[in-house]
């Protein structure tokens, strides 16, 4: 007697994202030699665009252009503000922000 394997029901619904898994690491640090992580205190009032806790991941290797947000050294303190073409001591552009809720 020859055995056969049968399923019965339906298949589990994330069976067809399997090879779809997101790889965190790829999408949030595509350059990890020209990359790194700033921990954000306080915020942005202007637009809320950053917001205390949020994580702004910073890209070294990107050129600023006018209003990208950027790492500034001001008296020797790490901030993040608007560039206006002006500032000197720039030291990465902001490319990505992770917000957390909680």
């Amino acid at each position: 007697m020859k055995r056969t394997l049968r399923t019965t029901g339906f298949g589990s619904p994330a069976e067809s994202y399997a090879e779809n898994d997101i790889d965190w690491n790829t999408l949030l640090l595509p350059k990890p030699h020209a990359m790194y992580v700033f921990s954000v205190r306080g915020s942005m009032n202007e637009d809320n665009t950053l917001c205390d806790n949020d994580l702004a991941i910073i890209d070294c290797s990107l050129i600023p252009r006018p209003g990208d947000l950027v790492v500034r050294v001001i008296d020797g303190e790490f901030g993040i503000a608007r560039y206006t073409g002006d500032e000197h001591e720039i030291t990465g552009v902001v490319s990505r922000i992770v917000r957390i809720y909680r």
